[in-house]
Parts: C-alpha cells; structure tokens; sequence
C-alpha cells in the first residue's frame, strides 16, 4: 500500500489539538511554551499553518501571520532598522514566517523547501520576514537558495540571547 505524504493547511482548532505534536517537533520549545505562545500567534491576523504528514504524522510545519506594530517581535526588529528599512519590510501586510521545523529523521528529503512555499503561496502581501539563528547553516541554505536577503546581519532578542539574522522576501518583484 502507497504511503499518504501531504502538506496540507490546518485550521486553527486543529492546529492547537495537535499541539503536543508540534512541541515534539519544534526544538526549541516546551510543551508550556507551545501552548502559551501559538495559542496566541493562531489568533493574530493572516495566521496560516501548513502540515507535512506522512500517513497521518505529523512530520513538519510552517506558520506564520501578518505583523504588525504593537507585537513583539515586530516591535524589537523595526528597532534593528533604518526608517526605510522598516517601510519597505515592515510595511502593513507584511507577512512574518514564524517557524518551520521537520523532524530529523526526515530531513534532507525536501519537507522544509515545500512547507516554506506551501506557506508562502498566494499570499497578497508585498514582503515577508523571518528571523534565524546566525549560525544555522541549513535554515540559511534554505532561505538564501529562495531569494531571501538578510536585512540585518545580527541581533539579540534577549541580552544574553544567541544572535538572530533578519531576512527578506519580495513577494511581488518591485
């Protein structure tokens, strides 16, 4: 019997029924994280999320929502940029790629390019942001090999915090 791999849009109710999935999935976050903080990003507006799953579990994810002024993340890196900077990548609509995480055992076949233009697709927004470690290589080759430009080279989000790159996408060629 073929095996059923999909990527495919989960609502919000399922998103957070399936929470203790994504915290087995998603490294840097505890259970009690996950359920503080997406409950909190699934209500936000533009919220989508994308499932890679291979006959039923849950391999891989992607989400992300519009950003705007007030939030935090938003808020800490409109301070990293120049006044032009932030019209042309924090512009309202713009989309913020949140996450994007695939379990090790099936890395390396492709889930995390497809969950990224998954998630990304038909969007309507002119620019998206993301944020990863400086020295995650893999995540860079990603997002480099997709036109993403790092907008700021390093940041904290933290004091004692590892440092962060800010990218950019164009959605629509200027």
């Amino acid at each position: 019997m073929d095996r059923l791999r999909v990527i495919r849009p989960l609502d919000v109710d399922e998103v957070l029924a399936r929470s203790t999935e994504i915290a087995e999935i998603w490294p840097a976050a505890s259970r009690e994280r996950v359920s503080e903080i997406l409950p909190r990003h699934a209500a936000r507006a533009g919220f989508r999320f994308r499932a890679a799953e291979d006959d039923g579990l849950l391999i891989g994810f992607s989400y992300g929502y519009l950003g705007a002024e007030g939030q935090w993340w938003h808020d800490l890196v409109a301070t990293e940029l120049s006044a032009e900077q932030e019209r042309r990548w924090l512009a309202p609509g713009h989309f913020e790629f949140v996450e994007l995480h695939v379990r090790p055992r099936h890395r390396r076949q492709g889930w995390g390019g497809a969950l990224h233009d998954e998630l990304l697709r038909g969007l309507e927004g002119r620019t998206s942001v993301l944020s990863t470690q400086t020295d995650n290589e893999p995540a860079l080759a990603l997002y480099r090999g997709r036109d993403w430009q790092v907008i700021v080279p390093e940041m904290s989000f933290t004091p004692a915090g590892v440092p962060y790159c800010i990218l950019g996408l164009d959605l629509v060629p200027e």
